[in-house]
């Protein structure tokens, strides 16, 4: 315990500096007596004097560099603006693509319901030929009327395989558009 006091008293002794004789008169006398004091007080002034030097430096050098700091702020503010800008400019040219694909699936998607509807009466008017000349039990059909109902039979598969066809060419282009958009 002892030792912690002690410790204790001459930390504050030393973290004082001395301060208990401030006296200039002493000053002086003291370093007439020793001139190894005086030549400590000599160096004392001198590092005194190096660190308000450093210190000056420091703080010039510092706002020299927060100067350019902002300056390079100010800059780099201004390129990320210019950049940003140009970001969007990319964003709104995808979007427009985008939505030229998205445009061009509805036209497809419309005139697959078109052609789908359109497909659908030759095939039913298909279906109705089909079966009147197969049940045409009580209807006697000459050689020529048979050939005509036959004839349009004929026309109506020639009418329907190319429509599928583009329905089906239709539809692989929405799915391709799609895969396109995804891709954006």
């Amino acid at each position: 315990m002892k030792k912690i006091l002690l410790s204790l008293f001459l930390l504050c002794f030393f973290a004082a500096g001395c301060q208990w004789n401030r006296n200039p008169d002493e000053l002086g006398r003291l370093t007439k007596e020793d001139p190894a004091f005086k030549q400590m007080m000599l160096q004392r002034d001198a590092a005194h004097a190096q660190i308000a030097r450093i210190k000056e430096d420091l703080l010039s050098r510092k706002k020299v560099l927060d100067a350019e700091v902002e300056r390079l702020r100010g800059q780099y503010d201004l390129y990320a603006k210019a950049q940003n800008r140009k970001i969007e400019q990319f964003r709104v040219a995808i979007e427009v693509n985008r939505s030229r694909l998205k445009g061009e699936i509805e036209l497809a998607e419309a005139s697959i319901e078109k052609k789908q509807a359109e497909l659908e009466g030759y095939q039913k008017t298909l279906v109705d030929v089909v079966h009147v000349l197969k049940e045409s039990k009580g209807i006697s059909l000459s050689s020529q009327e048979k050939k005509k109902w036959e004839e349009r039979v004929l026309m109506l598969n020639e009418k329907i395989r190319p429509l599928s066809e583009e329905i089906q060419d239709l539809k692989l282009q929405i799915s391709l558009k799609k895969q396109k958009i995804g891709y954006l």
